[in-house]
C-alpha cells in the first residue's frame, strides 16, 4: 500500500479560497487526486486557521485578485510590480512626506501627464491617482485649475473664473510697498502691516509672504535653530512696566559703543535711548531719568512703575539704587529670571531689529553711529508697524491703547478686486503687448 502524501497547508488554503487556478502550476494540480481537491474545497475552511476571520475580506477582493493573477496579463503584472518596487524604494529613500509635498507642488505637471496618457497605456488614470495617493476630488480641483490656467495670475488661474484672487493692480501695489525706499530696513510683516494700515490692499499676511516670494521680492523663512528664551508677560497699559538694557556695537573703524534703551512693555515703544563709549551706572541713570521725564507727570503723586533689568552691573549698582530711592515715581526694580520668572527679551527685540535690518548692510563709522541710532529709534517708534500690534506703530499704541481694538476698513479694496478680475480681458492685454 502506497504512502500518503502530506500537502502544505498553503496549498489547502489555496483550494479553500478558490485560487488554485491562479496560483498553482497546471502540472502540480494534475498530480492531486480529484477526491483530495474536492475535500479541501468543502472542508478546509479558512476559519480553522489563525487569521481566518480575514477570509471574508479576502473573498470580497477575490475578483480583483484573480484578474491580477491571471497569466494572460503576465506582462502588465510584471510592469506593475516593477513600478511598485520603484515607488516603495523612492518613498524609503526620500521619505513619504517629501514625495507627496513634491507631487502637490508640481500638480500642474502631474495633471498634464495624466491628461495626455496614450490610449494603450496599461494603467488607468484612477489607478495612477491611487498610486500617487491623490483623491479623485483633489485631482478634479487640480484639473479645473489646469484648464483655466493664466500665466498673468500669481495663482496661475483665470481671473474671471476665480475673481477673489489677487488682482493685477494689487500686484503693483505689493511691488511698490516692497521696493519703497522708506521700507528698506523693514521686515516683510511690517511692510504688510503698513499696506493694510493705509487701506491700500486687502490681503492676509500669509498671502503677502507667498506672493512676495513668487515675485522674487523676498526669500523663504529659514528655520530657527536657537532655543527661544522664555517670553515676558504683557502689561495692561502703557508705562506699567518698562524694560531696560545696554547693547554693545563696534563701528567699522573699530570703536566700541554702548547703546542704552528703555522700552515700554505694553506698546513696545523705546521711551528713552542714549549712545556712549562708556558703560556706567551714571549714564544708565541719565537714560532712565529722561524716560521718566518724557512719560510721567512728577507733580502727580502715587505713580508707580515696574522696571525689569538683567543681572548686569550697569543696571545693578549704588548709583541706580540711589536714583530709584529718591525718585518721585515709585519704582520696583526686578531682575529677570531671578525676581520674576520671565526674561528681559522685550528690550532685546529692538536691538535685534536695529542690528539685523538697519545696521547689517551699512558701513557705520564712529562719527555716524549716533545719527544712525536716532534714525532707527524714530523709524521704529513712529513709522514701522510693530509685529505685536500688526498694523500699528509703538507710538500709536502708546498714546492711544484703544486703537488695538480697531481693524482697518478694507471693503472697498475687496470690491475693487472683484470688479477688476471680473472685467479682466485677455484679448485687450494681448493687443496692448
Amino acid at each position: 500500500m502506497g504512502k500518503y502524501k502530506k500537502y502544505h497547508s498553503d496549498v489547502k488554503s489555496t483550494y479553500a479560497l478558490g485560487l488554485q487556478n491562479e496560483l498553482l502550476p497546471h502540472e502540480f494540480k494534475n498530480q492531486i487526486p480529484n477526491s483530495t481537491a474536492s475535500y479541501w474545497k468543502e472542508n478546509e475552511k479558512p476559519e480553522r486557521y489563525v487569521g481566518g476571520e480575514l477570509a471574508s475580506s479576502i473573498q470580497s477582493n477575490l475578483n480583483d485578485t484573480k484578474v491580477f493573477l491571471d497569466p494572460r496579463i503576465h506582462l502588465g503584472k510584471e510592469v506593475f510590480m516593477q513600478m511598485a518596487r520603484f515607488y516603495i524604494t523612492i518613498l524609503n529613500l526620500i521619505g513619504k512626506e517629501r514625495v507627496f509635498n513634491s507631487i502637490n507642488g508640481n500638480k500642474g505637471i502631474i495633471v498634464q501627464l495624466l491628461e495626455n496618457l496614450h490610449p494603450n497605456f496599461p494603467f488607468t488614470k484612477h489607478l495612477l491617482l491611487l498610486f500617487l495617493n491623490v483623491s479623485p476630488r483633489q485631482y478634479m480641483l487640480w484639473l479645473g485649475i489646469h484648464k483655466n490656467a493664466c500665466e498673468k495670475s500669481l495663482s496661475n488661474t483665470c481671473f474671471k473664473k476665480r475673481p477673489n484672487q489677487i488682482a493685477l493692480f494689487e500686484i503693483d501695489i505689493l511691488k511698490n510697498y516692497m521696493t519703497k525706499k522708506a521700507h528698506k530696513y523693514w521686515s516683510i510683516g511690517a511692510i504688510w502691516g503698513k499696506a493694510i494700515r493705509d487701506g491700500s490692499v486687502e490681503m492676509s499676511s500669509a498671502s503677502w509672504y507667498k506672493y512676495s516670494r513668487k515675485l522674487g521680492l523676498s526669500q523663504a523663512h529659514k528655520p530657527k535653530k536657537k532655543i527661544q528664551k522664555r517670553g515676558s508677560f504683557n502689561a495692561e497699559h502703557p508705562n506699567h512696566t518698562w524694560h531696560m538694557d545696554v547693547s554693545q556695537y563696534k563701528t567699522l573703524d573699530n570703536v566700541k559703543f554702548y547703546i542704552y534703551t528703555v522700552v515700554d512693555n505694553f506698546s513696545r515703544k523705546i521711551v528713552s535711548h542714549h549712545v556712549s563709549r562708556k558703560l556706567s551706572g551714571r549714564i544708565r541713570v541719565k537714560s532712565l531719568r529722561q524716560a521718566i521725564k518724557n512719560e510721567f507727570d512728577v507733580e502727580i503723586k502715587d505713580q508707580s512703575l515696574d522696571l525689569i533689568v538683567d543681572g548686569g552691573s550697569e543696571n545693578n549698582n549704588s548709583t541706580v539704587a540711589e536714583f530709584i530711592k529718591s525718585c518721585a515715581i515709585s519704582i520696583q526694580k526686578k531682575i529677570a529670571l531671578k525676581d520674576v520668572t520671565f526674561s528681559n527679551s522685550i528690550v532685546e527685540g529692538p536691538y535685534k531689529i536695529m542690528k539685523s535690518y538697519y545696521f547689517r548692510k551699512k558701513d557705520i563709522y564712529a562719527s555716524d553711529l549716533k545719527d544712525e541710532v536716532d534714525f532707527f529709534v524714530f523709524d521704529y517708534n513712529y513709522n514701522k508697524p510693530c509685529h505685536k500690534h500688526r498694523y500699528f506703530t509703538p507710538h500709536e499704541v502708546h498714546v492711544e491703547p484703544d486703537i488695538l481694538d480697531s481693524i482697518p476698513h478694507l471693503s472697498k479694496c475687496n470690491q475693487a478686486r472683484l470688479e477688476a478680475n471680473r472685467n479682466y480681458c485677455c484679448k485687450l492685454l494681448m493687443e496692448s503687448n
